[in-house]
């Protein structure tokens, strides 16, 4: 599933409207729907901000699990 659906659908799952999720992520409408799109691929400060909006942990928003991100963490040393 893209980024951008999975903004979609956590967005539905709260019965919030694209211009609801702009107000609320201090975004434009126009970009909620390009990323919802996947028109659009946010900064890693955008997708913090979408992650808060949408009462998601970034990780959750991204479709990682803690322990992924341990992982990969370890794999980079």
């Amino acid at each position: 599933m893209t980024l951008g659906r999975k903004i979609r659908n956590r967005r539905e799952e709260l019965c919030m409207t694209q211009p609801e999720l702009a107000e609320t992520a201090r975004l434009s409408q126009s970009s909620i729907s390009q990323i919802e799109k996947g028109v659009f691929i946010p900064r890693d400060s955008t997708l913090i901000v979408l992650a808060v909006a949408l009462r998601l942990e970034p990780e959750e928003l991204l479709g990682m699990k803690s322990n992924q991100i341990i992982k990969k963490e370890k794999k980079a040393s």
